[in-house]
């Protein structure tokens, strides 16, 4: 944490990165930006610089919060009805064994 903002990761790593730039005079861009280059490093298997994210601004010239939100949207041609069938999905057993969807998802309600 510096006097100019906060940042948090999974990653000790990434997160003294970030603090550096922010230390150093650089706006939370730039940290963001170097936060997620060290942590697709120090943990390559869950993050990476194409991957889902958000980020809440505040932008005081403006006096406004705001909130970005990078994940994956829908494609277009997306209907609700195709998405009936998952209502029955297996059980947590018949996913593990068929592999058809992760541990969990059979707990899954609409």
């Amino acid at each position: 944490m510096t006097e100019k903002g906060m940042v948090v990761t999974p990653q000790p790593e990434a997160t003294e990165a970030g603090r550096d730039i922010l230390a150093a005079g650089g706006n939370a861009i730039d940290a963001a930006i170097a936060t997620a280059l060290v942590q697709a490093v120090v943990d390559p298997l869950m993050c990476g610089i194409a991957g889902f994210g958000s980020l809440a601004v505040y932008l005081p010239s403006k006096r406004v919060h705001t909130y970005y939100d990078f994940h994956s949207p829908a494609p277009e041609a997306v209907r609700p009805d195709m998405w009936v069938s998952l209502r029955a999905s297996p059980s947590i057993k018949d996913s593990h064994i068929s592999g058809r969807t992760a541990p969990g998802a059979g707990e899954w309600k609409s």
